[in-house]
């Protein structure tokens, strides 16, 4: 077998008819037989295209720079609304469907949600994406938000496929107190990136890497006092010793920062923020996993709860996090609990959730645990890398009749379905919500019984 060519193919303009949506917000295009997958078009619509320069490959990306011939359901590009310099300034990524009417981008999710199950999963299936309960403009949900940092402080987030940072004025897609901070009159030189976490009424900010102390500082008095500060070790120590304030909450994580460089100091407030659904609070370490959309933990944990027979009486719960989906279950049916995630504190963190309830926890990672002999249903929530092989065939080894994946990605659900009815199990309903509005993500609920 040849090697594949190492020759640099130019960039080049295009005039293409965009066909369908692919995977990850694109589109599919087609010049002289080739795939190009063209970032900002609308299945339907003729464009002027400029490709991306690199080598030979079975397909060419390319950026939208003209719109010949534009859909129905195209509308003004959202994003320039949060830059710093509006008329001028270049786009940034991660709002794949910017340009494209809310409701026609769930169509564009639900079409590709049934491509990739039936080819990936070889399952064929009418599917549709819901949006939240009264969502209206996709602009105002997110409860996490992670920006990036430039070498000057100014926050702002990267373009698709680059290391450069736009500077930005506010978060996209934030909710209301998160998009209420002014990121730019804020500078963390040193920085790598700042993330913002909300709760009920209160919050948490993190700065990540070796920030100036002193831009800490300013930081925690820019932000109003319902905000927590948070920064790893090498960036807080100063403040922290400076302010005296650090703390020992119920969300601490003692494993190192994420980006590797040390552990985080609680400069002002805690290092926990309480969610509560359905009337029970949840801790949840600031740096914590929970769902982003604000709907996002009543939704999915009503469609887990309403996929239980009303005879469950042992519940295992795969990639736990805090509990949620597994705690709420469990109250709603009075079944035992057993809760497996990989994060230790997250594990205890869950532990002081499912007070009152008959449930156990424990810290492994999911492919080595060992499902017990009593469940009857299984919760599964894995990251978009997807359970895989080794728990798939856990799960069909397993005695229990019912199983309720959530999934935040199309592909590795799919690849897992594929097994899952390979193995016995037939799917009884598969619900696609779009919690992730105008990006290319969506969350799915799938309820399979044997």
């Amino acid at each position: 077998m040849s090697a594949p060519s190492t020759d640099e193919i130019p960039s080049q303009d295009l005039t293409l008819t965009v066909e369908s949506p692919a995977a990850g917000g694109s589109s599919i295009a087609r010049h002289e037989g080739q795939v190009v997958f063209v970032t900002g078009a609308i299945p339907g619509e003729r464009v002027r295209a400029r490709t991306e320069a690199g080598p030979a490959a079975k397909f060419l990306r390319a950026d939208v720079t003209e719109v010949l011939e534009p859909s129905e359901f195209r509308v003004p590009d959202r994003r320039p609304a949060y830059l710093v310099d509006a008329a001028n300034g270049p786009l940034f990524g991660g709002m794949e469907f910017a340009h494209v009417d809310l409701a026609h981008s769930r169509n564009l999710k639900a079409e590709v949600l049934g491509d990739q199950l039936s080819r990936i999963g070889h399952l064929d299936r009418d599917v549709s994406v819901t949006a939240a309960p009264e969502e209206s403009t996709g602009t105002d949900w997110r409860t996490r938000v992670q920006m990036a940092v430039d070498p000057a402080g100014r926050l702002g987030m990267r373009p698709a496929r680059s290391h450069d940072v736009v500077p930005l004025r506010t978060a996209p897609l934030a909710c209301p107190a998160i998009a209420e901070v002014d990121l730019s009159e804020l500078r963390l030189p040193g920085a790598d990136r700042l993330e913002f976490a909300w709760a009920g009424d209160h919050g948490a900010v993190i700065v990540r890497g070796d920030c100036d102390p002193t831009a800490v500082e300013k930081l925690a008095s820019a932000l109003p006092s319902q905000w927590s500060i948070l920064a790893e070790s090498g960036g807080s120590s100063q403040v922290s010793a400076h302010r005296g304030k650090q703390r020992s909450g119920a969300g601490r994580n003692p494993r190192p920062g994420k980006s590797g460089r040390g552990r985080l100091d609680v400069v002002r407030g805690q290092d926990f923020l309480t969610e509560r659904v359905d009337d029970r609070d949840y801790l949840v370490a600031a740096d914590g996993f929970w769902q982003v959309h604000d709907q996002a933990p009543e939704v999915l944990s009503g469609a887990v709860r309403s996929a239980l027979q009303t005879d469950t009486t042992s519940i295992t719960d795969l990639y736990c996090g805090v509990g949620l989906l597994g705690i709420s279950a469990a109250t709603n049916t009075g079944a035992e609990l057993y809760g497996v995630e990989g994060v230790k504190s997250a594990i205890v963190n869950a532990k002081a959730n499912a007070r009152g309830l008959t449930a156990e926890f424990e810290a492994v990672r999911a492919d080595r645990a060992v499902i017990p002999a009593s469940s009857d249903a299984i919760i599964l929530d894995p990251p978009r890398s997807g359970a895989g092989k080794a728990v798939t065939k856990a799960l069909i080894g397993s005695s229990a009749s019912t199983i309720v994946y959530v999934s935040c990605d199309a592909a590795t659900l799919a690849r897992d379905l594929g097994a899952l009815t390979a193995g016995g199990f037939v799917i009884e309903s598969l619900r696609g919500f779009d919690l992730f509005p105008l990006t290319a993500h969506l969350e799915t609920v799938t309820v399979l019984r044997r």
